[in-house]
């Protein structure tokens, strides 16, 4: 009488292990792919063409969506390909490739960084649409970000320090606890900007007395609880 219920028992078991089994082998399969993507558009980031470096963009950029485990290096091979390549005084609409891979750093899930951290120091980008962005805790110290529209931004405890932002659009922006030592607001928006905690010594902005920091909001989720890099 024992025997149907051991059969069963036996059955279910199997059957148990053959679906572990077949989810651990999708799994595997699914990292592998993810990977080889990773790899092909690694390689096509440093293409002639600006069409093919865009599109190897966009797919570094679904790779952070579809695996947190990647992201990190993600960031720091889109960090890297700005830092390369937006050494000059180019417009947004010049090196849209540039803009594409700010935008897709900027719109990642801070949540997968791990030790991924985004360093854009120095780089150099005039007019780029960074409406929204999510760039809190990065290092842009020395960028020059003229003209920029940063409104809405998240820069909580970004390194900002030496940076130029002339004319940049920092409405609504989140600067809590950002580091913006010596950097250049000349003629720059900053109503309703979140000031609490930053640095402001040796601000360049003359036209606007940045002594009274507007009310803070409540600290973005994502932002991380990392200093910026110096």
């Amino acid at each position: 009488m024992m025997l149907p219920g051991l059969a069963a028992v036996a059955a279910l078991i199997f059957t148990w292990i053959s679906m572990t089994q077949v989810s651990e082998e999708l799994a595997i399969s699914k990292q592998g792919q993810i990977a080889d993507r990773y790899d092909k558009a690694l390689e096509k980031l440093s293409d002639s063409s600006a069409n093919i470096r865009r599109g190897a963009i966009f797919s570094m950029q679904g790779i952070m969506e579809d695996s947190p485990r990647e992201q990190p290096a993600v960031i720091d091979a889109l960090s890297g390909y700005i830092r390369a390549r937006a050494t000059k005084n180019l417009s947004a609409e010049q090196a849209p490739d540039i803009q594409a891979a700010i935008s897709a750093l900027g719109h990642r899930n801070p949540s997968r960084d791990g030790k991924g951290t985004i360093n854009l120091k120095g780089m150099r980008l005039s007019d780029a649409d960074l409406r929204g962005v999510d760039l809190s805790e990065a290092n842009l110290s020395g960028a020059v970000l003229p003209d920029c529209n940063l409104n809405g931004a998240n820069l909580s405890g970004a390194n900002l320090g030496k940076a130029v932002l002339k004319r940049a659009d920092l409405t609504g922006a989140n600067l809590t606890g950002a580091n913006l030592a010596g950097a250049d607001l000349t003629e720059a928006s900053l109503d309703a900007a979140h000031l609490d905690g930053a640095d402001l010594t040796g601000v360049r902005r003359p036209e606007a007395d940045l002594s009274t920091p507007a009310p803070s909001r409540d600290p973005s989720p994502s932002a991380g609880s990392r200093s910026a890099q110096e």
